[in-house]
């Protein structure tokens, strides 16, 4: 039983990994199930085993990157030797560290997203995943009196919200594609975060930053 649904779960994944690639290399408009039951070698009937659509497919891709990704900053939030501006340093930097590779994908999600509401609702309610251990940052935080803020939870909601509301934003593609611009992007969400946690934007620069401080002093 164990073996069957480990085989299961291996040809599922290996299925999105196609479609991903599809989407990419044709658009996810133009990527058909016939596109996807050619290039895997699989039969309509196969597919149908694992997906019920194309649009499932796709649901499923963005819940892997989501999970995928708070499988790295767990352990970042569960750490209780770790003070709570390294954490954020550290919740940041792998957010972004594992995002990086995905930025081509990004932008594919940004245009699907603008174009069906129900698919960017979904990322929206995926991405609130993300709240409850930011929470717990910033509650951690404002214990150890670096942060001040008065409710944890709603504070990391606005502030992702604000994360994850950037692929409807007009400047998406320049953020991702015009290195200048996405540091441009990086500084000021920086600055974001350290105003609303009531610190000093030098207190949550990560340690590789050194190009960021000089662009921050010079304001």
């Amino acid at each position: 039983m164990a073996k069957t649904a480990k085989h299961y779960n291996t040809k599922k994944n290996e299925l999105v990994e196609i479609a991903e690639k599809l989407f990419l290399e044709k658009g996810y408009e133009e990527t058909s199930i016939e596109d996807i039951l050619n290039a895997s070698k699989i039969s309509k009937g196969g597919f149908y085993h694992y997906f019920k659509s194309k649009e499932e497919v796709l649901t499923e891709s963005i819940n892997r990157l989501m999970e995928a990704s708070l499988v790295e900053l767990e352990p970042i939030v569960e750490d209780h030797e770790m003070d709570a501006l390294k954490k954020l340093r550290l919740f940041m930097q792998r957010k972004e560290t594992f995002q990086r590779p995905k930025k081509e994908y990004a932008r594919f999600l940004s245009m699907v997203m603008k174009s069906d509401f129900t698919l960017y609702k979904y990322y929206l309610a995926l991405a609130q995943k993300y709240v409850a251990p930011l929470a717990r940052i910033i509650e951690q935080g404002t214990k150890e009196g670096v942060f001040h803020v008065q409710y944890p939870l709603e504070t990391a909601d606005i502030l992702l919200r604000a994360v994850t509301s950037l692929p409807q934003s007009s400047f998406f593609g320049e953020y991702m594609e015009n290195e200048e611009k996405h540091h441009n992007y990086s500084v000021s969400l920086r600055e974001v975060f350290a105003r609303v946690l009531g610190t000093e934007s030098s207190k949550i620069w990560l340690s590789d930053d050194e190009e960021l401080e000089k662009t921050i002093t010079k304001r």
